[in-house]
């Protein structure tokens, strides 16, 4: 038996060589071949269908690519007497057509819903507002992107109209998108108790409407995004940028993507060389600036952008997406004085909560800014074109009540299982708190704690979602957000 196995056993043996170990063997001595990576069509500015159509990836970035920025120094700066520049600021506009509703049912459902938008005065609001940038004339109206309530195509046409007219009284006008604008599959009309979903626009629809606005002027675009560089003059340059994500679908949360950070540090590097004033502009934020709204709020990749901008000695980043007034100076770390340079970040609040706020900000010749904001006056505007309103000609005082009579009802109907006495008093805080917190205006938080709004607060909603944004908004409001005096970055101390 074991002498007839021994034949069976050296075939075996023998084919196991030929399969698996032969193959190896001449595998390790053969010339080494590679085989050359498929061709990946680039696409030029001049191929693209319109200026900056994003070239999206198909694969990954790699570690290597993601490194977009160099951390080099870029060298001592050049101190340069700037041209006086006067700039005018909104955000969040949320512009509605009365053509898409009826002002019933469907419609009070949404503002009875929102956040204090005073979207039934709208077509006032923008007139007021129009007629005052007119009046002041500045080198340029910028606005933060959220140009329309839910990125419908009659909104964003209608409001490219208003926007001509500022322009024909000669004063550039300058868009970006904001994450309600471009790809929004809740693009809405009112009518009746009806809400039914219309056209909106994709990023290529959002150049054709905006183009006359900024893009058409620009002196560079981005590869990859809808952002552009705007030469305002011979010192100040606007870096208009594109921070929303809209393909493959709209989302609420922003990032830079990475051509785009590449472009920008390209942009910086030219104009620090010069002694030119960048000022970026983007609808999301470059730091949290709100202990309440934690969420989506902040550019997903804001660490590497803010870096690169305190490299090239960037004074201020303007931003809008929070519905807030904000003001914040970014500081490394504890301990870190005023003299020491950090990017301040101005968030204008949306121009049609109350109260209604746009910004003025003045470049000066040392290279310091002045920011302060203003609120649209509705009541003057309703007087001069005779309107009989009396919620229009005592415009304050009725937006006031509106917004914190909507604010109490929402947080009210939150409060569950005690008195509605305690409802009430619970509820009424939190709107006055609310209303000034949106406003941007000081909030005392060691008398806020002494109010017996707030100790019912402490007392019976501690701890909770809702008590943790009360005492959130007070935090916030300690700091000053209406008015910032910003000085030239090469004065300051770098760190």
């Amino acid at each position: 038996m074991k002498k007839k196995n021994v034949p069976l056993l050296l075939l075996l043996f023998l084919l196991f060589l030929a399969v698996f170990l032969l193959p190896r063997l001449i595998g390790r001595h053969a010339a080494p071949t590679e085989t050359p990576p498929a061709e990946t069509p680039t696409e030029t500015l001049e191929d693209r269908t319109y200026p900056y159509e994003p070239v999206w990836p198909e694969t990954e970035p790699t570690e290597s690519e993601e490194q977009t920025t160099s951390e080099s120094v870029p060298g001592e700066p050049v101190r340069r007497e700037k041209t006086v520049t006067d700039v005018i600021f909104a955000s969040d506009i949320h512009y509605m057509s009365q053509s898409l509703t009826d002002y019933g049912q469907a419609f009070n459902e949404l503002i009875d819903n929102s956040d204090g938008k005073m979207v039934r005065y709208m077509p006032q609001i923008w007139q007021a507002f129009a007629e005052e940038v007119i009046a002041a004339h500045p080198d340029a109206l910028i606005l933060s992107g959220d140009l329309t309530m839910n990125g419908e195509k009659a909104n964003h046409q209608e409001l490219a109209g208003r926007l001509a007219e500022i322009e024909e009284a000669g004063i550039q006008v300058l868009v970006i998108p904001g994450n309600h604008d471009i790809n929004n599959p809740y693009a809405t009309s009112y009518f009746g108790d009806e809400q039914s979903f219309i056209e909106n626009v994709d990023q290529e629809g959002f150049w054709e409407i905006y183009r006359r606005f900024g893009y058409n002027e620009a002196a560079d675009y981005a590869p990859d995004s809808l952002s552009y560089l705007y030469k305002l003059n011979e010192t100040t340059w606007f870096l208009m940028l594109d921070t929303c994500i809209y393909t493959p679908e709209n989302e609420e949360d922003g990032e830079i993507r990475s051509g785009t950070l590449e472009w920008i540090e390209k942009c910086l590097k030219d104009a620090y060389a010069q002694g030119i004033t960048v000022i970026p502009v983007g609808h999301h934020n470059l730091q949290e600036l709100s202990r309440v709204y934690t969420d989506r709020c902040v550019i997903r990749n804001h660490e590497k952008v803010l870096r690169l901008f305190e490299r090239y000695l960037t004074p201020a980043y303007f931003s809008g997406h929070l519905h807030v007034q904000r003001i914040l100076k970014h500081i490394a770390g504890p301990g870190v004085g005023d003299d020491v340079y950090g990017i301040w970040e101005i968030v204008s609040n949306s121009l049609i909560i109350p109260p209604c706020l746009y910004g003025r900000l003045t470049l000066n010749a040392d290279g310091s800014l002045s920011f302060h904001t203003k609120n649209v006056d509705v009541s003057g505007w309703a007087a001069k074109h005779g309107e009989t309103n009396p919620e229009l000609l005592d415009f304050p005082a009725y937006s006031d009540s509106y917004i914190r009579s909507v604010i109490s009802r929402q947080t009210f109907n939150e409060i569950e299982d005690m008195p509605d006495y305690i409802r009430e008093e619970l509820a009424d805080f939190y709107a006055d708190l609310y209303r000034d917190y949106y406003a941007g205006r000081p909030i005392s938080y060691a008398e806020k704690r002494k109010e017996e709004g707030f100790q019912l607060w402490d007392r019976f909603m501690n701890p909770s979602i809702l008590f943790r944004q009360v005492e959130g908004m007070m935090r916030d409001g300690m700091a000053v957000n209406g008015n910032a005096e910003i000085p030239n970055p090469i004065d300051l101390k770098h760190e």
